[in-house]
């Protein structure tokens, strides 16, 4: 190519990089510079570009637009270089000649800063209170374990904190039931444990399962009355007292209503059905209108009438049928002999209405609730000491007080219990429980008279409880009209 034919166009193929770091390839058509004004210009620093630039890049070894020679391979590279020279306002090609540069020797590497590390393995959104119930295939509910694990403000990044053996065959721990439309005032177990009725105001008795979903299975109604104290006769027959005046006798198995039994003057606040002696199955019920009537399904009318002249609010049989334990509003509860047709001696140390009685599976205690926010427990054996040896003043039959269940404003009949269950030392009765205005249902060691366990959950005074016959399992209902089965410790 002659010299003066500087004027022919040259075709150049430059490689630059694209948007997003791809190579393109660009054609230009430019004029061949001056190589001695070019050198001028490079003098005097007045051309920029990919030789400026391309100094600072000398570690790279793979760039877009390298020769064959390659950007690591011999002494230097040529490589296209857009070059703007100052003043003309337009891209030109040339080919410059860069010296090879070493690449940088790697730094030593060095162990991540711990702030680097994640703080847990584990998500966050499972660092909060965790509860997973754990079943083995048999699913035996003896081995099922509930794993409970803590929030990390608490315990530290979800520790494990504690590992709870399961005590009963409910699907869950905690078991909520939810039907009646207004307060619950009592709530027993059948016999055999599987089911539990609900008497509440809104004049109905619901019967659950209290196994698998605790279905609502049953619905009796008792008419015009409000059902105040409910007591299985047998595993398929119901004995309700109501606010009416009468006393029901249902058929669990058709619904039907196998006796009414009328005789009373005033509501009744309490029934409870004999368990021992010669004539089992007889009905005992106590009223407003200051009587205790006993009933007996094959008599027209009451068969045996105990009059006291003062509203009774409570009423259990003893354990031989020949006695009955009444309590009301004078404070005291009266041991009624069904032989002799007298009180055979009085239990004073309540300052308030009793509420409720219940008596020990072994029958020889007895526990006392009253609207004094006390529970009182006090032995009923035929032979009982003259003087108290722990306190001289005391009755020489009182054992133990409970406190901390308070009995608030309302003046509620509140519904106090033995636990029946047989613990794995093979006792019974180990445990008593009665509900309270502070919204909470209490646990005391019968024993020792210490407080177990303050359950929470429901939102309004707790007016009734029961312990299942057959399992550590508690429920309660409450003034909101919710009822709650839950498991506590076997022993």
């Amino acid at each position: 190519m002659r010299r003066n034919e500087r004027a022919r166009l040259t075709l150049t193929t430059l490689f630059e990089r694209g948007g997003g770091g791809a190579v393109a390839p660009m054609l230009a058509l430019t004029r061949p510079q001056d190589p001695k004004k070019a050198r001028h210009q490079r003098e005097k620093g007045l051309v920029r570009g990919h030789e400026q630039r391309g100094a600072g890049r000398g570690d790279e070894c793979e760039d877009a637009g390298a020769s064959e020679q390659g950007w690591c391979g011999g002494k230097s590279i040529t490589r296209p270089v857009t070059a703007l020279v100052k003043g003309r306002g337009r891209s030109e090609t040339t080919i410059a000649s860069f010296p090879r540069r070493r690449r940088a020797a790697p730094l030593p590497s060095s162990p991540p800063h711990p702030l680097s590390q994640p703080m847990s393995k584990r998500p966050q959104s499972e660092s909060l209170a965790l509860a997973k119930r754990l079943r083995t295939e048999e699913d035996d509910p003896s081995l099922q374990e509930l794993v409970v694990a803590a929030p990390d403000a608490q315990a530290g990044k979800g520790a494990l904190i504690q590992t709870i053996k399961r005590t009963s065959g409910l699907t869950a721990p905690i078991m909520c039931l939810r039907g009646h439309s207004s307060e619950i005032l009592d709530v027993k177990f059948s016999p055999d444990g599987d089911v539990l009725a609900s008497a509440s105001a809104d004049k109905t008795i619901l019967l659950w399962r209290v196994y698998g979903d605790c279905q609502n299975f049953g619905q009796l109604k008792t008419g015009k009355g409000v059902p105040t104290s409910i007591a299985f006769r047998s595993s398929s027959s119901l004995v309700a007292g109501c606010s009416d005046h009468t006393v029901f006798l249902f058929d669990l198995k058709t619904g039907e209503v196998l006796r009414r039994f009328k005789g009373h003057t005033g509501m009744v606040n309490c029934v409870d059905v004999q368990r021992g002696g010669a004539a089992q199955g007889l009905i005992a019920s106590a009223s407003d209108d200051g009587t205790v009537r006993v009933w007996s399904e094959d008599a027209k009318e009451e068969i045996e009438v105990v009059e006291l002249g003062f509203p009774i609010t409570a009423v259990k049989w003893a354990e031989d049928g020949q006695s009955l334990f009444i309590g009301g509003i004078d404070n005291d509860v009266h041991v009624f002999s069904l032989t002799s047709h007298a009180i055979s001696y009085s239990l004073r140390a309540h300052s308030d209405t009793i509420a409720s009685l219940a008596l020990s599976p072994n029958s020889s205690q007895l526990l006392s609730c009253g609207m004094d926010s006390t529970l009182h427990l006090w032995t009923v054996q035929p032979f009982a000491p003259t003087v108290n040896a722990a306190n001289p003043a005391l009755h020489p039959r009182l054992v133990r007080s409970f406190y901390g269940a308070p009995a608030g404003f309302e003046q509620l009949l509140r519904k106090a219990c033995f636990s029946r269950h047989v613990t794995p030392e093979g006792q019974t009765g180990t445990m008593v429980a009665a509900g309270g205005a502070d919204r909470a249902l209490t646990v005391w060691d019968a024993t020792t008279g210490e407080i177990r366990y303050k359950l929470p959950g429901h939102t309004g005074s707790v007016t009734a409880t029961d312990f299942s016959p057959k399992e550590p399992i508690l429920a309660s209902g409450g003034v909101e009209g919710v009822i709650y089965l839950g498991e506590v410790d076997a022993a």
